[in-house]
């Protein structure tokens, strides 16, 4: 897990806000609820903001700048990969086996695959197996 701080001059509201680990946690949280059933696999970062943010009203715990920093920390800390999906939007998946399964199998569904989505999360898949043994 990659530490992220609270930017500069901001004052948490609550204790959630003040912490980044939870907020990075929320983070996965919202991701890996997103996968599965009919739905894409994935939130998508508006989706996060929305929750996280409260956006566009700004009624959320965390500040965007916060919540864009912790999806960044989490994509480089390898506990998810960002995609973008058909219509463009941008969508986190955690790098769980079962959630690149499911991404997996939606791209796989699809008219035209997209290969290198499908590589990129079988890597790591690989990674994965390959430390637990």
């Amino acid at each position: 897990m990659t530490d992220v701080e609270i930017r500069d001059g901001a004052q948490p509201e609550s204790e959630d806000e003040d912490d980044p680990v939870r907020r990075y946690e929320r983070v996965l949280s919202i991701a890996h609820e997103h996968v599965g059933g009919p739905q894409i696999p994935g939130a998508s970062v508006s989706t996060i903001r929305r929750l996280l943010v409260g956006e566009p009203v700004g009624y959320g715990p965390y500040h965007r700048d916060d919540v864009d920093a912790t999806i960044q920390a989490v994509i480089n800390a390898e506990d998810a990969i960002m995609w973008r999906d058909r219509n463009g939007r941008r969508r986190l998946v955690p790098t769980r086996d079962e959630d690149l399964r499911e991404l997996i199998g939606h791209e796989n569904a699809q008219e035209y695959p997209t290969t290198a989505l499908i590589q990129q999360a079988a890597r790591h898949i690989d990674d994965l197996e390959a430390s637990d043994a």
